[in-house]
């Protein structure tokens, strides 16, 4: 008999676990009162039961920044003239080759994910900071020039910051790239950065940080290989030695004034013109300078090449050539 109420007690136990709650419980329910047992041999003793509950509440809201964000992800991506990861929305990721599929691999951000994922502020930045840098260098040089006839800093800035004829058939091809943040005169460099202080983030936020770098350089670049074209094989000016920042310069602007032509330049930074006409029209003065009066201290030709430079970078983001 002891036996079989053993069994019964068992038996009742798993009766009352098995029974389901008069209200929904939390998911791990913990209770630490003791069970009431039939009066038979087992002992009382307070037990630690579990009990799960699956029953399912009311859906929680969503917070507002998530619904925000889930909206955002559900927009077409905008994807003209971008190349930011930010700008171009989710695109799918893909591994990095090799055998076997790759698909739902996510690939290593690359140089351009990481820089577009910088604030565009610290890329306009860091280019003032790159010109002023080799401004104050020429200003050192001058001074070491003027106070102790020691050219040899002047001497290496001309050859590795200024592009030239004798520097590209030395071998110096770099300077292409240098002369692109070169300045030597006070007013140039003041003109110059103040310009790429207001136009770098407009053009900025059309193209992305990397984009945009990659059309000052291109900028750049194309305005130092007009320069040295012109002046050697047309103009023909035997002492031609000139830095390309400006070049650079007209490229981001005539870059934004192609995107919106009607926006608003303040010539001299006091005189409202359309952007179109401020750029035709500087691009008529420098051609006058460099090819009919070719006069004065100014590379025209360098301006020339910039404009012509942001033209193109335009028309290539936008699929004419």
């Amino acid at each position: 008999m002891a036996f079989a109420g053993q069994v019964g007690a068992a038996r009742a136990l798993l009766q009352q676990i098995a029974r389901p709650p008069a209200t929904p419980l939390p998911f791990f329910h913990f209770s630490r009162s003791s069970p009431s047992f039939p009066n038979t041999g087992l002992a009382h003793r307070p037990l630690a039961t579990f009990t799960p509950s699956y029953a399912l509440g009311a859906p929680a809201r969503p917070s507002p920044t998530f619904a925000a964000l889930g909206r955002a992800f559900r927009q077409p991506a905008r994807r003209t003239f971008s190349s930011s990861a930010v700008v171009r929305g989710i695109r799918p990721y893909y591994g990095r080759g090799g055998s076997g599929s790759s698909y739902g691999r996510r690939r290593d951000p690359n140089w351009r994910d990481r820089i577009d994922a910088l604030p565009g502020q610290w890329i306009v930045i860091g280019l003032i900071a790159t010109n002023v840098a080799v401004y104050l260098a020429w200003s050192y040089g001058q001074q070491l020039a003027h106070r102790f006839r020691d050219v040899s800093w002047v001497r290496f800035l001309q050859r590795n910051f200024t592009v030239s004829w004798n520097n590209i058939t030395q071998g110096r091809v770099w300077t292409l790239v240098t002369s692109a943040f070169s300045h030597e005169g006070t007013g140039h460099v003041l003109v110059n950065m103040l310009s790429l202080y207001f136009m770098a983030p407009a053009a900025m936020s059309i193209l992305g940080n990397s984009a945009f770098l990659g059309l000052y350089l291109f900028a750049g670049v194309t305005a130092s290989t007009f320069s040295l074209i012109v002046n050697h094989f047309i103009t023909r000016n035997p002492y031609y030695s000139a830095h390309g920042a400006s070049g650079a310069t007209y490229g981001a602007i005539s870059f934004f004034a192609a995107c919106f032509p009607r926006e608003t330049f303040l010539l001299f930074f006091v005189v409202p013109v359309p952007a179109w006409l401020c750029v035709s029209g500087i691009f008529v003065w420098d051609l006058y300078n460099g090819f009919i009066r070719r006069g004065g201290m100014t590379d025209s030709a360098g301006h020339v090449g910039g404009v012509l430079a942001g033209l193109l970078f335009f028309l290539r983001k936008v699929g004419r050539i």
